[in-house]
């Protein structure tokens, strides 16, 4: 475990605890969330390598679209059965979390582990591009729940989220290199920084169930881990299965770091509390993923099988 691990663990985790005692002011943070998600994303494009982003290297886009196929149809297909099975009540908040696209922190996590950000982004954009059919209609065909999600407005707000600080930093390359590569060398800082105000401002809502209903948040957490333990293991059994084929780092970041702001959004506005809930607590094994994606990259290494 590294150093960058520990902090980014520490700070998150003060972030979430802040969100919890001072939910006023950390809540006020919550309209800024999506620009410091944007800011993040910026920091974490620094150093991306556009060549190697408009002209991918063979095979790259069939494991793209392999990966984007896992996380929005199998991943919530699978999760959901389980669900229904077992803990029935919580069914549909585990499908709205499972089909939710890849998260947009996807390539700080693939930079601090040492995964192809190149694919990683790839398939933040294609999820990303696609949720927005496939989440309206899995919650429809499976849970029998309409939903009054424009497409638009989630294509807009992804789009703004993905695209704005890629097209920022294309021209910032072009007109200030100089500025860029020194930005680059506290790019780090500045997003533990940013990485705590998104989670006290995510986690500001939640205040009032660990006091309140503390069994039901209690629920929500083990469940979230448990279904982030599936997303890992579901990303090791492909790349298993894909014999070599298959970057296992990209995938276990793409299954693993979703876009649980997104579902915050999505849940609040059309779906029930439970909903709400579960996707909120996913910040908790979101930040500690860390631990076991640094000891599979420490004993295989970064693109090995199984790493």
């Amino acid at each position: 475990m590294q150093t960058r691990d520990i902090l980014v663990i520490l700070v998150t985790m003060g972030g979430i605890l802040a969100g919890v005692l001072w939910p006023g002011p950390a809540g006020a943070l919550q309209p800024q969330t999506v620009y410091f998600l944007m800011a993040l994303l910026f920091l974490s494009f620094l150093r991306l390598d556009f060549k190697a982003l408009w002209h991918p290297a063979p095979g790259v886009l069939w494991e793209v679209a392999l990966w984007t196929l896992a996380k929005l149809l199998l991943a919530p297909l699978l999760l959901w059965g389980l669900a229904a099975w077992l803990l029935p009540a919580w069914a549909l908040p585990v499908l709205v979390l499972s089909a939710m696209s890849a998260g947009v922190s996807g390539p700080f996590f693939a930079a601090m582990l040492g995964a192809d950000m190149v694919r990683v982004l790839m398939v933040v954009v294609a999820t990303s591009l696609l949720v927005p059919f496939t989440l309206p209609a899995l919650v429809r065909l499976l849970a029998g729940t309409e939903t009054g999600i424009s497409f638009w407005e989630m294509f807009r707000l992804l789009a703004m989220v993905i695209f704005s600080p890629l097209a920022l930093l294309l021209v910032l390359r072009r007109l200030t290199p100089g500025f860029v590569e020194r930005l680059a060398r506290v790019s780090f800082h500045i997003s533990l920084g940013l990485l705590f105000f998104i989670s006290a401002a995510v986690f500001a809502p939640f205040g009032g169930y660990v006091k309140s209903r503390p069994e039901q948040f209690l629920v929500a957490s083990l469940l979230a881990f448990a279904l982030a333990a599936v997303y890992l293991g579901l990303a090791l059994l492909l790349t298993r299965l894909g014999r070599g084929r298959l970057d296992a780092l990209t995938g276990q970041v793409a299954l693993v770091y979703i876009n649980n702001v997104l579902g915050l959004v999505f849940a609040g506005r059309f779906l029930d509390t439970q909903s709400v809930l579960l996707t909120g607590c996913y910040l908790l094994p979101y930040y500690l993923a860390l631990l076991p994606l640094r000891w599979l990259v420490s004993r295989r290494g970064p693109g090995g099988p199984g790493a």
